[in-house]
């Protein structure tokens, strides 16, 4: 794969491919270093590590393991000399991890707010420091840590947002916070002092979060964003006034990060090929697009799993993991995921090829919220009725467009298409990289009123079937007939039903952690 569009030649910190656990996932973060000299970024390993490199005159510095267990990107940003990496860990809450006279603290708790998308930080010269959050109902928040009084509370910034916030300082006492809007435009507000202006639409259109680098001695601003129609690289520049969209090129798969520190202005993304590519702006010349170390493969399919169709976790906790298939339809999306988040739920989405590309927006909706997404097909077929090479095409496409489209690597999670598949089949994916995963209890939502269901009856359907490591089949959409989205109506009984049971929750994950 040729990605993103440069064909610089690969330093000699990328000549080799890293370590599986050195595969990057989501947005990283990035900031410049106080001394103006290079920049440190943070990313989140495919192990949900967190892990930490300089960057320096374009070359990488090695991996440092600040472990951690993070849902989506880090943040990172620089408070006086100190650096601290911000991110939303696997209970849904902002954590904080800092070093401090060389030596790296522990990662410590902000506070319980639970938060739906990887966090945004600014860091101050005399210590302060503000952060961005979205909440459960995807409003984004603010608070301030000042050195020696401790954390403020959270302020609102009055903004319904579908994406991470990004933040930089603008000016001595100015930060400027952006954002993608629900209608997927890039949309910013400003801060100075105590005073807010109101938010601006900067336009464009992205279902990612945006990037931005600012040089606060000057408030020349750059704003980056993958946009959705290429999933290529635009930037847009304040310099006094706003200037136009202009393309950079490469094709990303998820939003970029950008700083900016002693002249230069660096912004990193993931290509297609899941390695992460920088460029850099001093002065007005650009570097073209540069790709980083070769991020190891994906682990592979366990032992104990292969030639398995899995139909719950293997293991006597009172857990459950709740799974819904997309394939034609996104009516119960909003829905689902509204109530997921305000339950502070994980869960795993099954997505069809087709359903990503017709319904771009949500998948990267649920993507960037986090959730566990796993590969269904490309179109949908019954694998028992189709050729082994047409059954491979149809799960090594579906994984292509949900990689490229959304950013999250599906493997090692397939789902058979009506659960249909002979053990040839299985074999078939296992060599993909894929375990099959099926399901303890279907809840029938799918049938709709018109073949007999009600909410109450899905609901009474899981329930019943409750034992540890159940695996819950739902669906993302309506029924064709009646328009009915029974899985979205009996989701909160379902989740209340079984928390009052003493059932957690977790996703798919957990077959192969």
């Amino acid at each position: 794969m040729a990605l993103p569009a440069s064909r610089a030649p690969l330093g000699a910190a990328a000549a080799g491919a890293a370590a599986t656990a050195d595969l990057p996932t989501y947005t990283p973060g990035v900031a410049g270093w106080p001394s103006g000299k290079g920049f440190d970024v943070a990313y989140r390993a495919a192990t949900t590590n967190v892990l930490y490199r300089r960057f320096v005159d374009g070359a990488w510095g090695s991996p440092l393991n600040l472990n951690g267990r993070l849902i989506g990107g880090p943040a990172v940003t620089f408070a006086g000399s100190s650096p601290h990496v911000f991110g939303r860990g696997v209970d849904g809450r902002l954590w904080e991890r800092a070093r401090s006279s060389g030596t790296w603290q522990a990662w410590v708790k902000v506070d319980d707010l639970v938060i739906t998308a990887q966090p945004a930080a600014v860091g101050h010269p005399d210590g302060r420091i503000d952060v961005f959050v979205r909440d459960t109902a995807d409003q984004v928040r603010t608070k301030t840590y000042v050195p020696g009084t401790g954390w403020s509370g959270w302020s609102s910034l009055d903004m319904t947002t579908g994406s991470a916030p990004a933040a930089a300082a603008v000016a001595a006492d100015t930060v400027r916070v952006v954002v993608t809007g629900t209608d997927h435009a890039v949309w910013t507000r400003t801060r100075t002092g105590a005073t807010w202006s109101d938010w601006t639409s900067l336009g464009e259109s992205t279902y990612s979060p945006p990037g931005i680098g600012a040089d606060p001695a000057t408030g020349r601003t750059w704003v980056f964003v993958r946009d959705a129609g290429t999933d290529r690289l635009r930037v847009r520049t304040f310099d006094g006034s706003w200037g136009e969209w202009q393309i950079m090129g490469g094709l990303y798969v998820d939003g970029p990060a950008a700083s900016y520190a002693g002249g230069k202005t660096v912004v990193v993304g993931r290509g297609r090929d899941g390695a992460l590519w920088s460029r850099t702006i001093s002065g007005a010349t650009w570097t073209t697009d540069q790709r980083a170390w070769v991020p190891g493969p994906p682990a592979g399919v366990p032992s104990a799993l292969r030639g398995k169709n899995v139909t719950r976790i293997p293991t006597t906790a009172k857990v459950a993991a709740l799974t819904f298939d997309g394939a034609w339809d996104s009516a119960g999306v909003d829905s689902i995921r509204a109530t997921l988040q305000r339950e502070n739920v994980p869960a795993t989405f099954f997505l069809v090829g087709d359903f990503v590309r017709g319904f771009p927006a949500y998948a990267n909706a649920l993507a960037g919220a986090g959730f566990r997404i796993g590969n269904h097909s490309n179109t949908h077929p019954d694998f028992t009725k189709i050729s082994d090479a047409t059954a491979r095409t149809q799960v090594t496409s579906a994984r292509t467009a949900v990689f490229n489209a959304v950013g999250a690597e599906p493997r090692p999670l397939f789902r058979f298409p009506y659960g249909a598949y002979t053990a040839s089949d299985i074999t078939l994916v296992n060599g993909l990289g894929y375990v099959p995963v099926g399901w303890t209890v279907d809840s029938l939502g799918w049938q709709g009123t018109s073949g007999g269901q009600t909410a109450d009856k899905v609901a009474g359907r899981v329930l019943g079937a409750a034992q540890p490591g159940m695996i819950v089949l739902m669906h993302l959409g309506a029924n064709p007939d009646d328009r009915t989205t029974l899985d979205a109506d009996a989701l909160p009984a379902i989740i209340q039903g079984l928390r009052a049971k003493g059932y957690s929750f977790t996703t798919l994950d957990a077959l192969v952690s």
